[in-house]
């Protein structure tokens, strides 16, 4: 019998840390990707201006109705009594 020679583990190369100047280059980059994106969400391009409607102004001093800043009216309907067969089935 044949004996096997014992078995080696390979060499794994040495660990080099990343150069000064490759780390400031991905920082960069990572700064400057994040302005990018930032940018995009604020002001998207493409986007259609709107402009603002003539009619709808601010409101002048003393009147709250029908301009921007003003009080809305509000309709509130009355609560609908319980049908006869929602309160059986109870």
């Amino acid at each position: 019998m044949s004996e096997k020679p014992p078995e080696v583990a390979p060499e794994l190369p040495r660990y080099r840390p990343i150069p000064r100047r490759r780390r400031l280059l991905i920082v960069a980059l990572a700064i400057a990707t994040a302005i990018t994106v930032v940018s995009m969400l604020l002001d998207p391009p493409g986007r259609p201006e709107h402009p603002r409607d003539a009619q709808v102004r601010e409101c002048p001093t003393g009147r709250g109705v029908n301009c921007v800043g003003g009080k809305a009216q509000v309709l509130l309907l009355a609560p609908e009594a319980p049908s006869a067969a929602a309160s059986a089935t109870r």
